[in-house]
């Protein structure tokens, strides 16, 4: 399969589109969770920030790629007028002007944030939540859940807030780990983890939903490119949890129990794979949504 300008565009600006996605919705989450340090307040705001700049970029990217792709007239077709007009009525353009909405409120929510006002800071996280809420509701707009039902849609939802809450805030724990005290990273992380006991069930309940419907028998997992494709990111997925699981249970209770030093140094190491195995999983979903589909299953 050789893959065409516009789409190898696509596929990399829905790459950075989920990466965003993750970093404005696991940021917001965060900025709950390390309340009282401010310093990691700031980086995780600029974290956000940056998220919704790239996604801002990255939705105008794929949304000219795909009018490029569809005219069929070289690298000018990304100016057809025609397409222009014939695509943004549509789902797409739905899809990218509430995801523009929704990372430009981000941007504004994450400038807010920085304000020592405690009402405009209080506003900001309101609008922050709006924002992650109107990004991860636009992936309800298309894909291959449209055609299944609104179970289905409900399903997407939860994944991606879920998804979000969780890929997202890698980079916000890693962070953590930089600090001096050992005694907040540990509170900090041992939320996380319960939390992350009903992100793991969440994913997972939302996750087999979904591939239930999408296979008709999962034999297809193994038998066809989407199959084989969904079942490299749910073996990406099992890693993830292992390593969920190991800081859980053995790093982060090792935090104040023996060499503090070694054990974050092990913990904020642990965190970077997490997070580089996330990007990966990224990665296959963005092949699974732009390269390849269900009707690849025949």
């Amino acid at each position: 399969m050789i893959l065409s300008v516009f789409e190898i565009s696509v596929l990399i600006s829905k790459w950075v589109i989920y990466l965003s996605v993750a970093a404005v919705i696991g940021g917001t989450l965060m900025q709950y969770l390390i309340k009282g340090q401010p310093n990691l307040g700031i980086s995780v705001t600029k974290y956000t920030g940056l998220g919704a700049v790239l996604g801002l970029i990255a939705v105008s990217i794929n949304y000219f790629a795909q009018v490029g792709a569809f005219a069929e007239n070289g690298l000018m077709g990304i100016f057809d007028a025609q397409m222009h007009a014939f695509l943004w009525p549509t789902q797409v353009g739905q899809t990218v002007l509430w995801r523009l909405i929704g990372f430009g409120l981000m941007l504004v929510a994450s400038g807010l944030l920085l304000h020592k006002n405690r009402y405009i800071k209080t506003f900001s996280a309101v609008l922050a939540i709006i924002s992650c809420l109107l990004i991860a509701v636009t992936f309800t707009f298309i894909g291959h859940s449209t055609e299944v039902g609104l179970l289905a849609q409900g399903l997407i939802l939860i994944h991606v807030l879920i998804i979000g809450s969780w890929i997202g805030a890698f980079y916000p724990l890693w962070k953590l780990c930089s600090t001096d005290e050992n005694i907040v990273i540990k509170n900090v992380m041992d939320t996380f983890g319960r939390l992350g006991i009903v992100i793991v069930i969440l994913v997972l309940l939302s996750g087999m939903g979904m591939v239930w419907m999408l296979f008709d028998s999962p034999t297809e997992l193994f038998s066809s490119n989407y199959g084989i494709a969904v079942t490299i990111k749910l073996c990406l997925v099992a890693i993830i949890l292992f390593i969920a699981a190991w800081h859980k249970l053995v790093l982060v209770p090792k935090l104040t129990i023996e060499n503090p030093s070694l054990a974050k140094q092990k913990l904020q190491k642990s965190i970077g794979l997490e997070a580089l195995i996330a990007v990966l999983i990224l990665a296959t979903t963005a092949v699974l949504s732009s390269v390849l589909g269900p009707m690849s299953l025949g």
